[in-house]
């Protein structure tokens, strides 16, 4: 894979100045302000000290974490819920926070291949990249095994990853395991988001090295 420079959009850390994406949980970036509890008045999760802002278009409410970055040490499989939810909605790139690769071919993401070659329909969670951070992401990014490219036309928000919780007969909520969950499902007022879903359409999967070699 051809040679490429680390942008200077994207922060680094540690002695082997790693590159740390844009969209990544840094360990000094912990929640804030009231717990989430069930609501008094009508069934649901919220904040006492809720805000508009901590729900999103879809009432969909929100986790808390603190805007740190650099704060500690990188959490590099984590997200940061808020910028994992600007990107996604932005089309920001994941890594260095700048606009993603559009195309004729769409909205460039990255992906394990699954030895199929038909993306149409993923959920996705991790944002689009730009070509030259999607390189640096296969080179030091340990979960991407078998890395390829997707162009998605028509990246359409799909809903949310996060935590369900269901009330105890003690008045008590209990979380149970991270699923998604789709915009306009009945439990959303039940529902703890911590990453925006997309779903992608109108896919087409395509060669990196030589979208790089055709900037340079």
């Amino acid at each position: 894979m051809p040679d490429v420079l680390v942008p200077e959009a994207v922060m680094t850390w540690g002695p082997r100045r790693l590159p740390v994406p844009y969209a990544a949980h840094w360990s000094g970036e912990g929640p804030y302000g009231r717990r989430v509890t069930m609501r008094p008045d009508v069934a649901g999760v919220w904040y006492l000290d809720e805000t508009p802002a901590d729900r999103d278009a879809f009432g969909v409410l929100w986790a808390r974490v603190q805007a740190a970055p650099g704060d500690g040490r990188p959490d590099f499989p984590a997200m940061h819920p808020a910028r994992q939810r600007r990107a996604q909605a932005e089309r920001l790139c994941q890594v260095c926070g700048e606009s993603a690769s559009h195309t004729q071919d769409g909205w460039l993401f990255l992906m394990n291949h699954d030895g199929s070659d038909l993306y149409e329909g993923a959920k996705v969670t991790k944002p689009p990249v730009c070509v030259r951070c999607a390189v640096l992401a296969t080179r030091y990014c340990p979960h991407l095994t078998h890395p390829v490219g997707v162009r998605s036309r028509r990246p359409k928000i799909w809903g949310v990853f996060g935590t369900l919780f269901t009330p105890t007969p003690n008045a008590q909520l209990k979380p149970h395991v991270d699923e998604y969950l789709p915009y306009g499902h009945p439990v959303t007022e039940w529902f703890l988001a911590s990453q925006l879903v997309v779903e992608l359409k109108r896919c087409t999967v395509v060669d990196l090295d030589a979208e790089l070699a055709a900037l340079t």
